[in-house]
């Protein structure tokens, strides 16, 4: 029995891809748990628009799992099912600052080995006529595309279901003990034949409380919006200074995302608002026609290097997986790090580049 703990994208998709390949799997879901990552994620399939100097190994992990979603969902039925859509992102200067910013993006990208368009005003107005009339230029990036994290999470759910798979809920863990194959907590004891920690943010609680070991990691407030037009108004998925846009089916577009350092503070304040719809204010005109739908936060899992956690916790087991870390690439990211837990559930050899998100990195 393979037993995850955490139901979020990343754990539901490495339970999925588990039963695939004929593992039992039970996944533990901590109830009372606020803001969880998922929770406020828009979704964006775009390793090129998140791609940095001095990252490689993250955007080569990015990439190679956006190509893994093109092959999970090839199938029309599951692309409807999980709100997968195909679109090309527009990232919008408003101001000469952003142009400028937008021109050392385009270098960076060709020095990466893609191509990507610079449109003028009139250009970018012309594409998506709905925007301001204050924009200033843009920079068109082809296929980074998109998918909406709750459909994606009730498709998981119930494939697992389907597949035999159990999604338990729990109270909230706070310690873990292990000896030999069983594993306890919360007054229950549980056969395993491997573990997969993937709580998220709060993973390095309970592997602090379990086994006295710190892994360098905070979480990273994130407050979104969903809003609805009275058509669809936009062609592609949008980035701006602050905000990103994903235009979804019936007129609504998701929003997001405010990053802040609060700890676990889950509540949402007034000036996390004010900075998306400041920004929103600044790039639609008849801002007055949107409605509000709903405002969602999640607290977004960061290690201190910018990359996830992925692989055996040697120090304590060979049979206890780390899986956390991912910050704002938890969706993008969720296939390949399903694909790497595979591997190393069913003791494969693994590639080099994958082996570069190991725990033992931190040399704990």
């Amino acid at each position: 029995m393979i037993i995850i703990f955490g139901a979020g994208i990343i754990g539901l998709f490495s339970g999925y891809e588990l039963l695939k390949k004929g593992k039992k799997v039970k996944i533990l879901d901590a109830q009372g748990i606020k803001a969880d990552a998922t929770n406020a994620a828009v979704g964006m399939l775009a390793p090129l628009i998140e791609a940095k100097p001095q990252e490689k190994e993250i955007f080569d992990l990015m990439y190679e799992s956006k190509k893994n979603w093109e092959e999970n969902f090839k199938n029309e039925k599951n692309r409807i099912l999980v709100g997968f859509k195909n679109n090309n992102a527009l990232m919008v200067a408003l101001n000469k600052d952003d142009e400028e910013r937008l021109k050392f993006k385009k270098r960076f990208y060709k020095k990466i080995g893609f191509e990507t368009k610079f449109l003028n005003a009139n250009e970018t107005l012309k594409i998506e006529p709905s925007l301001n009339s204050n924009v200033l230029c843009s920079l068109l990036c082809q296929n980074q595309d998109q998918v909406n994290p709750m459909l994606l999470k009730n498709f998981l759910t119930k494939e697992i279901k389907s597949l035999g798979g159990e999604i338990l809920k729990i109270r909230k863990i706070k310690k873990l003990t292990i000896n030999k194959n069983k594993v306890s907590f919360n007054n229950e004891t549980i056969d395993f034949e491997k573990i997969i920690i993937s709580c998220g943010a709060w993973s390095n609680e309970i592997l602090y409380n379990s086994f006295g070991i710190d892994i360098p990691s905070r979480p990273l407030k994130g407050v979104s919006l969903l809003v609805k037009s009275k058509t669809n108004i936009f062609n592609h998925n949008l980035w701006f200074r602050n905000i990103y846009i994903a235009p979804r089916t019936n007129g609504i577009l998701s929003i997001g995302a405010t990053e802040e350092e609060k700890g676990f503070d889950s509540s949402i304040r007034m000036d996390e608002l004010y900075s998306l719809t400041n920004s929103i204010w600044e790039s639609f005109p008849n801002i007055e026609d949107l409605e509000l739908k709903e405002i969602k936060v999640g607290l977004r899992p960061t290690l201190i290097d910018g990359s996830p956690v992925i692989g055996p916790f040697k120090k304590i087991s060979n049979d206890v997986i780390l899986s956390f870390g991912h910050y704002r690439h938890g969706i993008l990211l969720a296939p390949i790090t399903a694909d790497i837990i595979c591997r190393y559930v069913f003791e494969k050899e693994l590639p080099k580049r994958f082996k570069f998100f190991s725990p033992d990195r931190f040399n704990l």
